[in-house]
């Protein structure tokens, strides 16, 4: 089915730049919306949440790619807190070494005797400690980038923390809803099957509508057959009055011989 639209729907854009020439794109941009919307359409509603569901999935490695490069940046900052505290604690050395040569100019002493019993003299000290205070300095300079680097490396993998968390946090949303979904595509089947009983119950419904159509035909020529005799004059069958000789009825009610009165004389 999906592979027919899809014919249908190239066959059309090429008729369209047959016929229209540059001036059918406009048009072949409607086609190819109105096949892409009816492929979607006709996709099963079970088949587009599979599917959703499968990207989701693929989701997983780039989440523990995310982990992973947040693990390595997490050791890569542990090693440069180390070498930052070294630093610092070679800086503490070399700036009392400096101090205790800056001592000696003051002491007026014209010879310096090391810790290894050598003997230096006043200019010699002074090239040292020049020596030494550049380095410092230079170290001093070389610690405070390694500061920085820190500083910007923490913020970046606090960004990173919240891009993973709001990943997670997305995922388990996405995952809610495909669940939803899923649970709206059973209540649709069911709701499906339902609509099939109601069918069966609309049939009950007319056949039971027929049978009181029935009863109430019958109803009716019942009642004809009662109403008939006032109306059309025949002569009730039932309920009628007991009949005798009617002379004798008459004499009877006018308590005299009714024959012997009008007879002639």
């Amino acid at each position: 089915m999906i592979r027919k639209v899809l014919y249908v729907g190239l066959g059309l854009v090429l008729a369209g730049f047959l016929l229209f020439g540059s001036r059918a794109w406009p048009y072949a941009r409607t086609a190819i919306n109105k096949v892409r919307d009816a492929a979607q359409q006709s996709v099963p509603i079970s088949m587009q949440i599979e599917t959703a569901r499968d990207q989701l999935k693929r989701i997983d490695p780039e989440v523990k790619n995310m982990v992973f490069q947040i693990a390595r940046e997490k050791a890569t900052i542990k090693r440069l807190e180390r070498d930052i505290e070294a630093q610092t604690a070679a800086l503490a050395k070399r700036q009392e070494e400096i101090l205790a040569l800056r001592a000696h100019l003051e002491s007026g002493d014209e010879v310096y005797v090391a810790s290894n019993g050598r003997s230096y003299t006043i200019t010699r000290v002074e090239e040292d400690l020049r020596n030494r205070f550049n380095l410092y300095r230079t170290a001093e300079q070389t610690r405070d980038k390694s500061v920085q680097i820190l500083e910007a490396r923490q913020k970046a993998l606090e960004a990173a923390l919240a891009k993973l968390e709001a990943a997670q946090v997305l995922q388990r949303e996405l995952e809610t809803q495909i669940e939803n979904l899923t649970a709206r595509e059973r209540m649709l089947d069911v709701a499906k099957t339902s609509s099939a009983i109601n069918l069966d119950n609309s049939q009950l419904a007319r056949t039971k509508k027929l049978i009181d159509e029935i009863s109430a035909s019958m109803d009716a020529e019942e009642e004809m057959l009662e109403l008939a005799p006032k109306y059309f004059g025949e002569i009730p069958v039932e309920n009628t009055v007991p009949t005798g000789d009617i002379r004798e009825e008459i004499d009877a009610y006018f308590g005299q011989d009714v024959n012997s009165k009008f007879v002639r004389k």
